[in-house]
This record gives C-alpha cells, structure tokens and sequence, in this order.
C-alpha cells in the first residue's frame, strides 16, 4: 500500500512538472508568436510606406574668384509614416564644401550635419504624423569646381547626383557664369538624353529636365574666358590649353549619343523583325496544303503499314517512335504468330510466384488487380528495382499478368530463312526477348521488371528507334524546312544578343548613356525570345514544318481509323467479322495510345466464346463485363461504368 501510494505522488509530481514545463513552453511559444507579427506589422508598416521626389532645382553662383555658391530645393511627397530624410553632399578629390546650410520648409523636420569622409549627411527628423509634402532647402560654397587653365576656364558640376534611390520626377538648373556675354560661353550636358529644355541668356545657363531614373546623375559642364587667378588655393590651375581637350572630349561624346541613337532604332526595328519573322516562317513553311479528302470512318490502317510506323508517324516526334510502339511491335509478333501468350499453368504460378517475395511490393500487385491498369505498362527506364529481385505476387482473378512464349531456337538461325519477312527493328525485338527468355518463356511482369533495371534497355531503344526512324522515312510525310529555318533563327538571334548587350554595355555605359539600358532592355528581351524557341522547338514543329501532301493523307486516314476504334457505335455499325481483325486492331490500338479503349470496346462487341479464340485473350479477358453488373442497364450504362473502374 506504501509503495502504491508513493507511485501516486511521484508520478503526480511528475504530472504537475510536465504541465508545468508545458504552461512554459506555451507560454515561450506565444511570446515569439506575438514577436514576430509585431515585426512583422513593423515591416509591413515600413514597406507600405513609400516616398516620391517630385521635382527639385539647382541654382549656381560662380563668382570671379572660382567659388561656387550653390543653392538646392528637393521637395518630396511622402506616404505613410517616416522617421527622417537624409542628402548626402559628396565631393571629389582634392574639392571641399564650406558654409553649409539647411532648413525644412514650414519648419517640418529638424537638421542636423554628420562629417563624412566625402563631405556632409544632412539628416532631417520629422514628426509624427509625417507630412504629405516637404521641401528641403540647401546653400554651400563648393570649393573646386572651377578649373583654370591657361587658355579658358571650366566649369563642372552634378546638378543631381547619383545617390537617390528613387528617381526625380523633374528637374530645374540655372547656372550663372562670372561673364559679361553669353557668346564667349560654351556648354554640354551629361546624359543628354535627359535634357528638355537648355538655353542661356546673358550669362546664365538654364535647363529643364524630364523624369531622371534612381542611382542616375545630371551634369553640367562649361568653358568661358579665363578670370584672373586670386591664388585661391582650392581653386585648381593648370597652364595646359583646355578648350582644345573639352572640345575633344565632347565632340566624342556626341558621336557616341549619335550613334546610339542610330542603334536604338537599328535595334527596336531588328526586335520587330524577330517577332514578325516566325510569322513569315508560319506563312511559307507552316500551312497546311489543302489535299482532297472526304472524311470517313476508316476501318483499316493506311497501307497496311507496321504498328511501330504508325506510332512514328501520328505520337512520334520527327518520326522517332514512343515506347507504345516498342510494345505494338511485341504484340504484332504475337499476332503474326512469332510469339504467344498464354494464361499461367498451376506448376508455373508455383515457380514464379513464391512465398519469398518482398512485401513492399504487394501495392504493385494489387495495383495489377485493379481494371484501371494498363496491360501494356511503359517500362520506366530510370527505374530502381533491385534488378535481380522477383517481387511478383501469386495473380488472382482479373490479374494482367501472362505467360510470353517464344518459338523453337531454330527460327533465330538466318540460315533457315524464318525471319526474312521481318524487318531488322521487329528482329532486334525478337532477339531482345530471346534474351531475357533463355528457357523461351518469361512473365510479361517479369520481362517488364528486366528491362526496368540498367542501361541496357536504354541503349537498345535508342538503337531501335533510329532503325525505326530510318524505315519510317518520315521526311517523305512531313517537311521540316520552316522548323530548322527557325531553330537556326533562334540560336543566331540569341549568340547575337549576347555579342551585341556586351558591346553596348562596353562602349555605352547606362550611367553616361541612359538610352544603352533601353537598347539593353530589347536586346535581352530577344535574347530570351531565341532561348525560349531553341529550348522549345519540339512543340513547334508542326506550327512551323507542315505535312506532306502524302503525309497529310496519311495522318488523316490514321486519326479516323483512332476515332473508329474508339466508337462504340460504329464498331457496332461496322463491326469486324474476325477475331483476327479483332486481333489487328488491338496491335494498331495500341501503337496510336487506346488499347483501354479498344479492349473495353472488345469486350462489349465480341461475344465470349468469339474471344476466346483470340491471341490476345489473356489480355482482353480482363475486361469482359460480367453479365451480373450489365444484365439491366443499358449499353451504354455498362460502358460508363467501364471508365469508372
């Protein structure tokens, strides 16, 4: 009773420690619950709000002695809450600013200066809430900006730098020269496909600008008559003759802005053209010509052509054969007698399916029961199976499952002349599951497990197909012409614009040149176009290639014998009076993808006994509909209720 009682109060205090430690646990858990969405309402907070620079002016003094005053008003429109705005006045080597000052207007925020190595940060706090709209004002002497040399004097400077990471809506500049008359003036301006508006008048140069892009900058640049020298030290002096190099420099400034201008609209005509040219490919290459045709129900294949031919021609791509028609051509050399199929004996369900196999495959075999499985499953080629392993459980009723038996050795011997009928693809096949059927039989499971496992079956199909390609003669029905024309189009658009965005981005900085990242833009965007076209110019072969006359007639007479397999009513209305008709027929069903369709079909058409005699029973077996579930619905109940299995 002791030691019971004792159990009780340790694992009651083991009780209350666990929903202790749980209460804590919840309650951590919660804290950090509660943390991160106040971070993340802060973050939202911050994204949703946004600024805008709305416009902003630049107003230069250059006096006599070289010193630049330098007046600045940015205005800004803001959305949501901020805590501060920031301007950072850089300069240049050897360049200084002085006397700085700073104001919000309406008294809207507080300034305050920070030193930096290049200059001044102005930081302006503003209240809460912020304002809708705000102006910044800003004076300094820049000491620098004026060059003397020994036969004029320059002037340089960035009305806008290149800091901001928004981009300015627009921009107003004066700049006023310590000159008499405007004639002894010269100036440019950087990039100069952002200037609107430039003009002088007396001494003062004015400029008006549209949008300026984010990270972008705006300079001004000028030579006038040299002013007398104060011995100013900031003041740069030199006694090299300036004009001759400015104008150097500009005149190669303005050949590279006419010339890019020439190569934006070389290229914005080339992007048309590379939209326009597959349509023209489309136009000559692509239509289909008109043949003549009356549309009926097809009741043979055309030319009595081979399974795995059909298959190339209508589910293949450029006449290579999908794995149906390796399996079409299996069962064409059942129909043609090389190769039967017959149900399992007890003494070989006994030696193929034993006790011993592996569990974790007992999902596959009941996948096999179910009628929804396809007879003629693909052999996936990257398969896993432990090749060596049989896994197969022993089949019940409705199993797809079945016993592939070969002829005798002696129809293998070429001196025998058993096999001359038989083209090399369907001999390699035969070959094929001779090998993998040493004792001449295999389970069609078994067989499909093997051919799972390694490369071999791989390298077999590739060789298959190319001999199935080249007997196809696929060319003969289809034309390839506009397809290859445009994969060529498509690789040397896209090498072009490689060459041609290194190029512009070599010569043309987007910094200097802001016309370049447009031409950088379309060239991209062409670059991509021919990537797309290379990478999908299988799904544009028949939008670009067209059929043959011959070709066209085939496919046609190929797609109505599918749709008459596929329909019931005129299987009924046509139906064929031969079980090996029957037997043809699932051979071409399944090289054209329906043999689920066309079996389903049998199996309401051929009466039992009838079907019986077929060399496909095995398979077709599966899907005779018991006449317990159809014995009071109607036909096409049961075939309903066939799709739904």
């Amino acid at each position: 009773m002791e030691l019971f009682d004792a159990s009780c109060e340790v694992a009651i205090e083991a009780s209350l420690n666990s929903a202790l430690l749980k209460t804590i646990l919840s309650k951590t858990i919660l804290l950090k619950t509660i943390l991160l969405l106040l971070l993340a309402l802060c973050l939202a907070s911050s994204a949703s709000a946004k600024y805008s620079l709305e416009k902003a002016e630049t107003n230069i003094i250059v006096n006599a002695s070289g010193i630049t005053h330098v007046e600045e008003l940015v205005s800004y429109a803001f959305d949501g809450d901020h805590i501060d705005i920031h301007r950072e006045l850089k300069v240049l080597p050897g360049d200084s600013i002085r006397n700085v000052k700073g104001r919000c207007s309406e008294k809207a925020c507080k300034l305050r200066f920070e030193s930096i190595p290049e200059g001044y940060r102005l930081i302006g706090k503003l209240p809460d809430p912020t304002p809708e709209k705000l102006t910044l004002f800003i004076s300094y002497d820049y000491y620098g900006a004026v060059k003397f040399h020994r036969d004029v004097s320059e002037f340089s400077y960035r009305l806008w730098g290149g800091e901001w990471e928004k981009p300015l809506k627009s921009f107003k500049g004066n700049v006023i020269l310590p000159v008499k008359s405007e004639s002894k003036i010269q100036y440019w301006t950087h990039p100069v496909a952002y200037t609107q508006e430039a003009n002088i008048e007396n001494n003062v140069i004015s400029l008006r600008t549209g949008e300026i892009s984010s990270t972008q900058w705006y300079e001004v640049r000028a030579v006038f008559p040299r002013i007398a020298s104060s011995g100013f030290s900031p003041v740069k002096v030199d006694d090299t003759g300036g004009l001759e190099n400015v104008l150097a420099t500009e005149y190669v400034y303005q050949q590279k802005n006419l010339i890019l201008n020439s190569l934006y609209r070389k290229t914005f005509l080339f992007a048309l053209l590379v939209l326009i040219f597959p349509l023209i490919i489309y136009y000559i290459y692509g239509r289909e010509q008109k043949i003549d045709y009356e549309i009926i129900a097809e009741t043979e294949v055309p030319d009595n052509s081979k399974p795995a031919v059909v298959n190339a021609i209508v589910m293949g791509k450029m006449g290579i054969p999908t794995i149906d028609g390796f399996t079409a051509t299996v069962m064409d050399l059942v129909n043609r007698g090389y190769i039967s199929l017959r149900n399992f004996k007890p003494e070989e369900l006994v030696s193929l399916y034993t006790p011993e196999s592996d569990s974790s495959n007992t999902s596959e075999s009941d996948s096999s029961h179910n009628p929804e499985s396809d007879p003629f499953q693909k052999p996936e080629l990257n398969s896993s199976h432990n090749p060596g392993s049989d896994s197969s459980q022993i089949p019940e009723s409705g199993s797809k499952d079945f016993m592939v038996e070969l002829l005798n050795n002696e129809i293998y011997s070429e001196a025998e002349g058993s096999l001359s009928e038989l083209e090399d693809f369907e001999k390699d096949v035969l070959y094929l599951l001779k090998i993998h059927a040493p004792e001449r039989k295999i389970s069609w499971k078994k067989l499909e497990k093997e051919l799972q496992s390694g490369k071999s079956f791989y390298q077999f199909l590739t060789s298959w197909n190319k001999k199935v390609q080249a007997y196809t003669a696929f060319d003969d029905y289809f034309q390839f012409t506009g397809n290859i024309y445009m994969y060529w189009f498509a690789r040397t658009i896209l090498m072009a614009s490689i060459v041609y965005y290194i190029l512009i981005s070599g010569f043309f900085p987007t910094k200097a040149f802001p016309l370049a990242s447009k031409i950088n833009v379309m060239t991209s965007l062409i670059g991509i176009f021919g990537f797309v076209i290379i990478r999908c110019s299988g799904m544009f072969i028949k939008i670009f290639g067209h059929w043959t006359p011959e070709g066209s007639l085939y496919y046609k007479q190929c797609d109505n014998f599918k749709k008459y397999l596929t329909d019931l009513s005129a299987l009924k209305e046509h139906s064929p009076e031969s079980i090996e008709t029957w037997d043809s027929y699932l051979v071409y069903a399944i090289s054209l993808g329906i043999s689920k369709e066309l079996l389903q079909n049998m199996s309401l058409i051929v009466p039992s006994e009838q079907l019986r005699e077929s060399r496909f029973y095995p398979i077709s077996s599966s899907y005779i509909i018991s006449e317990r579930s159809c014995e009071n619905a109607s036909s096409s109940s049961c075939f309903g209720d066939i799709n739904r299995e």
